[in-house]
């Protein structure tokens, strides 16, 4: 039964917007691998930047890169902080979504859903 999962199972590579044409997925990670964590962890955040490629969840954070991570009265200096959106924690072998409410939580699981079904 397994092995039907992966019984003429086609992909396709996108690259900056361009997408491949299908090939056929003929080799696979052997279970015990050690690389399968991060392709797999590689694969989940592909699923999850399509799924929230319309969206913007996520926890802001501000930050400086000159040494003065500390000092809150820089911190405010606007000038020198950069700021990004986390929307997922990577590890060797998992992924966690942020979210900060029941809401939130409901949302990621939706469009995560909606992800594997476009699979």
């Amino acid at each position: 039964m397994v092995l039907q999962l992966y019984d003429g199972m086609t992909a396709r590579v996108t690259d900056s917007g361009t997408v491949s044409e299908a090939f056929a997925v003929t080799n696979a990670v052997k279970q015990g691998c050690v690389l399968a964590l991060t392709l797999f962890s590689r694969m989940f955040l592909a699923m999850l930047m399509d799924a929230y490629r319309d969206e913007q969840p996520g926890i802001r954070i501000a930050y400086r890169t000159d040494g003065h991570l500390l000092n809150i009265r820089r911190m405010q200096d606007s000038t020198r902080v950069s700021t990004t959106t986390v929307h997922d924690f990577l590890f060797a072998d998992d992924c966690t979504l942020n979210t900060m409410t029941e809401e939130d939580m409901q949302m990621s699981m939706e469009l995560f859903a909606a992800g594997c079904a476009d699979l």
